[in-house]
């Protein structure tokens, strides 16, 4: 069939809208009429990095369509949102830890097990991101990477709880798990860093610190539960936290920046869980650290099994305590690069593209 795709030609170009042929479903796959797509720093980074003809996009909300035959749990019509995908037969997908199955990092190259991919333009295949390829009126992907959602939520707001949602909110109920009552400093606001901040008030952490150096983000981040905000483009991040709580039980780094990780190295209590996105930076911790009883984990999607999670996060919003909608601005697929741009710019806490309509 034919589709629309925003289409990545290479590094430092734009996106461009092709038309290109799609495939139908294989017997472990689905067709689905995308809705919405969020825009996702990987996009942003793949764009930058990867020199391969590509659909980014893996933020994405839609319907199905069409289902192979050895699909069980789905059916046309279904409302469905996208995740990672995962084989089901490694050791780490056997023990239900799906974020650590061995071909994980296959979902950046984007192709099949067999080397092919759904997507092709003049006969030349194309890569989708993430065995997805969100940015497109239509995708083909493998079951495991979808996740069923009620009728009556938004389509249009759901697709971001695939990725950079459950990565912060993951990181802090999944990894951290941190005790009501005690301190926690979140350093960055994005969209993963407020996600954790709204997981942090879920579990009733107090203080609860945002760092950050937009003061838009900031002041977001003390409307979805930051009990205090610090600008991290100022010095004397540790005296300000030093004035808050003293130091902080556990602290969450999505900024990657060298500068926030030694302020978060300064605040760190004993014994002080810390942990960091997969692409941001890394905390190593000397021997007297680690002696303290502190700790450092990268949390690879927040350590999230989404068919179970997500699910858990939408009763949280469902009950008011989870408004990740607050987090969205909404653009036409004919605007996709200036929401590419409003996300690396930083206006923006997570631009979505919206590509389809829905009953």
């Amino acid at each position: 069939m034919k589709i629309q795709a925003a289409v990545h030609l290479g590094t430092h170009t734009g996106l461009v809208i092709k038309e290109l042929d799609l495939e139908e479903p294989r017997s472990d796959e689905v067709l689905i009429k995308t809705v919405a797509c969020g825009v996702c720093h990987t996009d942003i980074w793949v764009q930058e990095n990867y020199a391969n003809v590509m659909v980014l996009g893996h933020e994405a909300s839609g319907v199905v369509e069409r289902v192979g035959c050895d699909v069980e749990k789905l059916a046309p019509g279904d409302h469905v949102i996208t995740a990672y995908n995962w084989c089901g037969e490694c050791e780490a997908c056997r023990k239900g830890q799906t974020w650590e199955c061995d071909h994980f990092d296959d979902n950046f190259y984007g192709l099949r097990p067999d080397g092919t991919s759904p997507y092709s333009m003049n006969g030349k295949s194309v890569v989708p991101l993430m065995r997805e390829g969100g940015f497109s009126s239509h995708m083909v992907c493998q079951k495991n990477s979808i996740i069923k959602v009620d009728y009556d939520l938004d389509l249009r707001t759901l697709g971001p709880l695939g990725c950079g949602i459950i990565t912060g909110a993951g990181s802090v109920l999944n990894y951290l798990k941190p005790e009501p009552g005690c301190s926690i400093g979140v350093f960055g606001t994005g969209c993963v860093g407020l996600s954790a901040i709204m997981a942090a008030r879920i579990a009733g952490c107090d203080p609860i610190i945002a760092i950050d150096r937009v003061p838009s983000r900031l002041k977001l981040a003390a409307e979805l539960g930051a009990t205090h905000c610090i600008d991290g483009a100022k010095r004397g991040i540790e005296k300000s936290i030093k004035d808050i709580c003293g130091k902080v039980d556990y602290a969450f780094d999505t900024s990657g920046s060298s500068q926030l990780l030694e302020a978060m190295r300064k605040v760190l209590n004993s014994g002080a869980s810390a942990c960091g996105v997969g692409i941001g930076g890394y905390l190593a911790l000397n021997e007297r650290e680690r002696r303290e009883g502190k700790s450092w984990e990268t949390t690879n999607t927040g350590f999230s099994v989404p068919l179970l999670f997500i699910p858990k996060l939408l009763e949280y919003h469902r009950a008011g305590g989870f408004p990740f909608e607050k987090m969205l601005r909404f653009y036409r697929f004919d605007e996709i690069s200036k929401a590419f741009e409003a996300s690396r710019s930083c206006s923006v806490v997570k631009p979505v593209v919206l590509l389809g309509e829905y009953n």
